[in-house]
């Protein structure tokens, strides 16, 4: 080992691969020293971004220069502690050479330093982020809303990684959230380059994690620091946000709010499904900051292409079809019956359309829910009903095949929501030729294209433009051709490409702020899954009465 010396006369020795010591390095090392009589080490550490020196709780990397000022006893790593406990520095030239990057480590970054280049609060977190430029993307996705029910949150997911795993810019992609698929999404696995993660500590730390559906108490975004360099999350909607019945409690209800307000502030980046949930973003997280959230509208490309009628494919029931269905024109109610879905009003329309005389029937398809369900309205409506033109069929939650075969067979497809981040129904029906009918707000107003039909959501301006729609094929063509329009250049390739140019965006942006004070978000999460808890509903009606004991 040569000893060295340093312009103000310290003097140190070099260990490991001393050919990456150039004369530039090795003068900027030996300079080092000087600026400081407690550094005692100062290791070339492979890096990215401009060469710079940082603080390190012992040395590490390929080459180490060291002081002869303290015995150099036993292992380096035993002697770096030591002379730490006694208050002196080690320092890290970190530099993104080639040379640097494919020399091989003779001494590991010690356990801390690992361990704090996931912490946003850390200069090591920032040391290994600076980045250059990439080529591609390594991308961890969280799959935990993949229940067993295809829905529309359900089919962003699904979709989206078949589309991302295309993009020549997403080197990799690692599913977690779920130890096994659902069946319709079991063939994800299959596509190139994405896999399960089966143990998150065992994972490499991925350039984004994304969570394409809003967090609430099912996901653990308190892992998302240890998962990707970035965290992007997808609002889907305000829904629950904004309606008290989707929540086990008030304090349910406050804890579910206070856990959007703080993912929002915490990621990286938003994407919106519209530019209308962004705006409702805005609105309730005004700290927001705008070149962290954007609009991507979803694709439209998954529905099945409309059979001809010369096959007869659609034409024939799939067997979970109920008999009698489609002997005469029927109505299409499609969806969960959330009270925003108002599929009571759909009811109320369809009898006044039955009350002009015209003969049809009326689906209602999909499942009963726990909270917030209009059933009670609707059985309400239906026990009443008595109009011999026209009969209900309630189907609950249908296969795919089935859901097909009412949308290309249904004479409108009738979608009276009042609250949606997108609303997938009125372009799948479109698809097979369908009209539908829907109140022009949010992001049907945005997207659609649509200027016609009713004004707000009461039954009397439903059963005039089904009315309409049943009785006059250019007032369909019409409406179906506008709904067409937008699905020809939505596609899910569009926003997979969408969505990976954000990605790479966010990665060249510094992580936000809050992202280094700590993570209440995981907090928020947990207090959010006690409120929203079997026990905590189950112990509501006691709390009810302490507090009204307590207001008395």
């Amino acid at each position: 080992m040569k000893e060295l010396k340093t312009r103000g006369g310290r003097r140190v020795i070099a260990l490991g691969q001393d050919s990456l010591l150039t004369m530039d390095r090795l003068q900027s090392m030996l300079d080092r020293f000087d600026t400081d009589p407690r550094i005692v080490s100062v290791s070339i550490y492979p890096g990215l971004g401009e060469s710079h020196f940082t603080r390190a709780t012992g040395p590490a990397g390929p080459v180490t220069l060291i002081t002869t000022e303290t015995e150099l006893t036993g292992e380096i790593t035993e002697w770096a502690q030591q002379v730490s406990s006694r208050g002196f520095w080690h320092d890290w030239y970190v530099l993104a050479d080639r040379d640097v990057k494919t020399a091989e480590s003779q001494l590991a970054a010690p356990e801390l330093d690992q361990v704090e280049r996931t912490d946003p609060s850390s200069s090591r977190f920032h040391d290994a982020d600076q980045r250059t430029e990439p080529k591609t993307l390594t991308i961890a996705i969280d799959v935990t809303w993949l229940g067993p029910h295809q829905t529309g949150a359900q089919v962003l997911t699904t979709a989206a990684i078949e589309a991302l795993a295309q993009n020549p810019k997403i080197a990799s992609i690692k599913l977690i959230g779920l130890t096994e698929l659902p069946g319709y999404a079991a063939h994800l696995t299959e596509l190139s380059g994405v896999s399960m993660a089966s143990d998150i500590e065992d994972q490499d730390l991925a350039d984004v994690i994304w969570y394409p559906n809003q967090i609430d108490q099912r996901v653990n975004i308190g892992n998302a620091r240890k998962l990707g360099r970035r965290i992007v999350t997808t609002y889907l909607d305000l829904i629950a946000y904004d309606i008290f019945r989707y929540h086990g409690s008030p304090e349910g209800w406050s804890a579910y709010r206070a856990l959007q307000r703080r993912v929002a502030l915490s990621v990286d980046g938003i994407t919106t499904i519209s530019a209308d949930v962004a705006k409702r973003l805005y609105q309730e997280v005004p700290l927001l900051q705008t070149k962290r959230i954007k609009p991507i509208t979803l694709g439209l490309d998954h529905i099945a292409a409309p059979v001809t009628q010369s096959t007869g494919q659609l034409q024939t029931h799939p067997k979970e079809v109920p008999q009698g269905l489609g002997s005469k024109p029927f109505l299409l109610v499609l969806g969960n019956d959330f009270s925003h879905k108002n599929r009571d009003v759909a009811i109320q329309a369809w009898q006044l359309v039955l009350q002009e005389g015209i003969q049809c029937d009326l689906v209602l398809a999909g499942l009963h829910v726990k909270s917030s369900s209009s059933k009670d309205r609707e059985e309400a409506l239906l026990k009443k009903h008595a109009d011999l033109r026209g009969k209900v069929f309630e189907l609950g939650h249908v296969s795919d095949e089935v859901r097909l075969w009412l949308l290309a067979n249904s004479a409108v497809a009738v979608y009276p929501s009042s609250a949606e981040g997108f609303g997938f129904v009125p372009y799948e029906a479109a698809v097979f030729g369908t009209p539908s009918t829907f109140t022009r707000f949010g992001p049907l107003a945005e997207l659609t294209g649509v200027t016609t039909g009713p004004k707000n959501w009461l039954p009397e301006e439903y059963a005039t433009d089904i009315a309409q729609l049943l009785t006059d094929p250019d007032f369909v063509s019409t409406r179906v051709a506008a709904l067409q329009e937008v699905t020809a250049h939505l596609t899910w390739e569009r926003f997979a490409t969408e969505l990976t140019d954000f990605f790479f965006y966010v990665s060249g942006i510094p992580p936000v702020l809050t992202s280094a004070i700590g993570s209440t978000t995981g907090d928020t999460a947990a207090l959010a899954s006690v409120l929203n808890s079997k026990v905590w509903r189950a112990s509501e009606k006691a709390r009810r009465v302490k507090n009204k004991l307590t207001r008395s």
